[in-house]
């Protein structure tokens, strides 16, 4: 070796091995020859021709070149014919171990490895590892030893020979511990186990699959047996220990059972329309014929019998050609008369082919349906044992009861519903995967009508084309929305019936059902307006609830001389008459702003709120791109309720209206309406008389004014004396003034505002009162004068209106539909009369 080399391996690790070694058990090929393999805890080696005679060795780590780099260990060995492979030396310095004497080095002395050591169990029919699971009794079982001491026992390697090998034990449930087992012809002695490769199978094969044990039933009891190896080759577990997976391998078990079968369920009861399991308990890796028994009188269409899931793991349907031969009881009885006829395809819903698995166990999935019959099914499984064999005493059976589902049915809302609304009906279904439903009441088929044509009978069979149908939900549950916009049902109480089959009335004793009462009414609209009397320049709002979701809104007329609130529209004449959006609450709100009645002529106006009621469409409109703007009935021909509302030829205020209600009222209109009336006038606000006061008084001001309530007036007053001054005079004054908002009062609206007159000189006043909106003012005097206030009241009490009383404005009052020709005439003759009232008129 060079002085390079030594150098650096004065740095390795450097071990001198003990002559003493521990106490040698038996021994086996303790005389290594070069490039032999030892195992860490062997000890009594004789290592002195694998080594040549050399006692420094070294070791290199993964990656170094023995012939070129320093050893990464090195071990001096005291004593070459008694050497230990010391654990304490060798361990993570597995591999070629090469002499390091010489200047030149060459090939590895030896090879160290650590042990490893394992059993396994498989089962002679399968061919399964069948370790850690069950075992049936009579069947053949074969253990193998996995390790890596196969080199431990290589005669052209290690030489010297000896009595020791690996020990396989089994032990019984009880705790007795077997060295032999038997084989079904004699005894198989278990030990020493010399392997000659990585995976022994013990016995007389070695290298091949081999049953060494069979469980005879007499021999070997049920229970659970411990199956385990164990090597003390060259006193290897002495130097060690007990060590599993190395001087021991982890124990394996087996447990034995008698050869049974057994079947249960998940549930004793199944709603139809739901899945349920059974799960077959046996021999391991065997295979089971499981069917539903006494069904063959049952079919494929109705009253059916649980079916089988496809698909399932391990789990195949029968066909036929199985079915018919193969016998169950034992007699001439076969499974193809145990279960239904089978379909065209010759596949068996009923029966199947099931395998267990390693633990002798499997589940198997059924599935039940609408049609599937309410009964108590026994289901059987048996052990095959042969092609078309079934074992028959090997056999169990489950009774599983399955009873029909429920259904039912709500409705949304109160269970009150104007005509023209959408009304959702849901509930749930847990006997089939279809609900469907009809109705009945006043005039209807006694049977059932459909919900889309209540005077049509519904079919019984079949895919009618009136039925009203559902499919149910995964979860059970269904919906459907019922618009009855367009079904022709007089208001009244009705029953809705959901059932769980295609049958009406007649068949409710077939199915499953529930039912609902509703009660319909029909829709109407109301209306009123924000005011009787608008002064001009203030809004005015129409202000309603329609019933019944009419989708269109409401149709708003607005009539007038010269006047008609669709001509405000900026696509007269191709546009349609006013319509207003309804609230989900059924309010709406049309708003007739300051610059519309600004500039509306003073007098009365007429309004109509139409409603398209159950239809959904106004029958009575306005003609697209008519030109006068016609108004005509809208459902058939035009009939002689049509008139111009626009343009040459129109009709004024009152006879439009007149003839718009004429036009509603045909008896082939379902449309509803609603009119009331309102007055415009020129705004006009009155300052209520004064009177004279005294410096240091505390008043109000009051007057009475037809513009809105919440409009503002700007109230001032002012000193009359108040006028440009020269720079020499003081040019004091007195006044107040206020933004006051108008309220509502008795007769008209009023308007009040407080004074305090502690800071006036004693003056003539003027009161001015302003609309900031409208175009209104009033002016009046009064006089602050110097003094007290009289304790005695003046004798004339101030007057507390207007010295001109104005027209009294109108107030709404609901005339009933007269028997023909109703209209707005009765209020144009009180009109005559200098009296305005609003018309409150609804058709019924």
């Amino acid at each position: 070796m060079t002085s390079k080399k030594i150098g650096m391996a004065l740095i390795a690790l450097v071990a001198v091995l003990l002559l003493a070694a521990p106490a040698m058990a038996a021994a086996y090929g303790t005389t290594i020859t070069k490039e032999a393999t030892v195992y860490t805890g062997e000890s009594g080696l004789d290592i002195s021709r694998a080594t040549g005679g050399a006692t420094v060795l070294g070791w290199y780590a993964a990656g170094s070149n023995p012939k070129s780099d320093a050893p990464s260990a090195v071990i001096t060995i005291s004593d070459l014919a008694n050497f230990y492979v010391s654990p304490d030396v060798f361990s993570g310095k597995t591999g070629a171990w090469y002499n390091q004497s010489g200047t030149t080095i060459a090939n590895a002395t030896f090879y160290v490895e650590k042990p490893s050591l394992s059993v396994s169990l498989f089962d002679n029919d399968t061919l399964k590892d069948i370790t850690n699971q069950k075992a049936i009794t009579n069947a053949k079982v074969a253990i193998r030893v996995n390790s890596n001491l196969d080199a431990l026992f290589d005669t052209t390697k290690r030489l010297g020979g000896g009595t020791a090998g690996i020990d396989v034990y089994v032990e019984t449930p009880d705790g007795a511990t077997l060295t032999g087992l038997y084989n079904g012809t004699g005894s198989v002695k278990l030990s020493p186990v010399r392997p000659d490769n990585t995976l022994y199978w013990v016995g007389t094969k070695h290298n091949a699959y081999e049953p060494v044990w069979v469980l005879d039933q007499d021999l070997y009891k049920a229970g659970t047996y411990k199956v385990y190896a164990s090597s003390n080759v060259n006193a290897m577990k002495d130097n060690l220990g007990t060590v599993t997976g190395v001087t021991k391998s982890a124990i394996g078990t087996l447990l034995i059972d008698k050869d049974t079968v057994s079947i249960t369920a998940d549930k004793e009861t199944v709603v139809r329309n739901n899945d349920f399991t059974v799960s077959v308990e046996g021999a391991p890796k065997t295979h089971y014929f499981v069917w539903i028994s006494g069904t063959n009188s049952y079919n494929n269409e109705t009253n059916t019998a649980p079916k089988f899931l496809p698909n399932q793991d391990s789990v195949s349907y029968l066909v036929m050609d199985n079915l018919t031969n193969t016998v169950y009881k034992g007699t001439t009885i076969t499974v193809g008369n145990d279960v239904p006829t089978q379909p065209a395809n010759l596949v068996q819903f009923w029966s199947v082919d099931a395998e267990t698995g390693s633990d002798g166990k499997i589940t198997i999935g059924l599935t039940t349906d609408g049609n599937t019959k309410d009964a108590v099914y026994t289901i059987r499984a048996q052990k095959v044992t042969g092609y078309n064999t079934l074992n028959s005493q090997l056999y169990d059976t489950v009774k599983v009861k399955v009873e029909k589902g429920s259904v039912t049915i709500t409705a949304s809302g109160d269970g009150s519903y104007y005509l023209g609304e959408e009304v959702t009906l849901s509930g749930t279904n847990t006997d089939t995967n279809d609900v469907y439903m009809f109705i009945t009441g006043p005039n209807l088929p006694s049977n059932g009508g459909s919900l889309l044509a209540p005077q049509t009978a519904i079919h019984t069979v079949g895919a009618a084309n009136n039925e009203t149908h559902e499919t149910v939900k995964t979860d059970d549950t269904w919906s459907y929305k019922w618009d009855t916009s367009n079904i022709p049902l007089d208001a009244g109480t009705y029953t809705i019936y959901v059932v769980s089959g295609n049958v009406d009335k007649s068949g409710l004793t077939t199915v499953k059902y529930d039912t609902v009462s509703i009660v319909i009414k029909k829709p109407f609209v109301t209306a009123t307006t924000s005011a009787s009397t608008v002064a001009k320049g203030d809004k005015l709002y129409i202000r309603g609830t329609a019933e019944g979701n009419p989708t269109q809104g409401v149709g708003i007329w607005v009539l007038g001389k010269n006047y008609w609130n669709g001509a405000d529209k900026t696509n007269i004449p191709t546009s349609a008459m006013v319509t207003e959006t309804v609230n989900d609450d059924g309010s709406f709100e049309y708003e007739m702003g300051t610059g519309i009645t600004q500039n509306l002529a003073a007098g009365q106006y007429f309004v109509v709120v139409q409603h398209p009621m159950y239809n959904g469409v106004f029958d009575v409109d306005t003609v697209a791109n008519s030109n006068p703007v016609e108004v005509a009935n809208t459902v058939g021909a035009v009939t002689n309720n049509q008139f111009y509302i626009w343009g040459d030829g129109k009709l004024q205020g009152s006879d439009a209206a007149e003839a718009l209600i004429d036009a509603i009222n045909s008896p082939d209109i379902d449309d509803t309406y609603y009119k009331l009336t309102f007055l415009v006038e020129e705004p006009w606000i009155r300052i209520n008389s004064i009177g004279d006061h005294y410096v240091g008084d505390q008043f109000t001001l009051t007057g009475t004014t037809n513009l809105a309530v919440g409009d503002d007036i700007i109230v001032e007053v002012t000193s009359s004396s108040f006028a440009p001054t020269q720079k020499t005079q003081s040019g004091e004054f007195s006044g107040v003034s206020s933004t006051i908002q108008v309220v509502e009062g008795t007769t008209y609206n009023e308007w009040s505002m407080d004074v305090d007159a502690s800071t006036f000189k004693p003056d003539e006043y003027i009161v001015k009162a302003e609309a900031i909106e409208a175009d209104a003012t009033a002016t009046t005097t009064f006089n602050v004068l110097k003094g007290t206030t009289p304790t005695t009241a003046p004798t004339t009490a101030p007057t507390t209106g207007p010295t001109t009383a104005p027209t009294v404005a109108p107030t709404e009052q609901p005339t009933p539909k007269p028997t023909a020709s109703p209209g707005f005439g009765a209020l144009i003759a009180l009109i005559g009369l200098g009296a305005v009232a609003a018309l409150v008129l609804r058709k019924d």
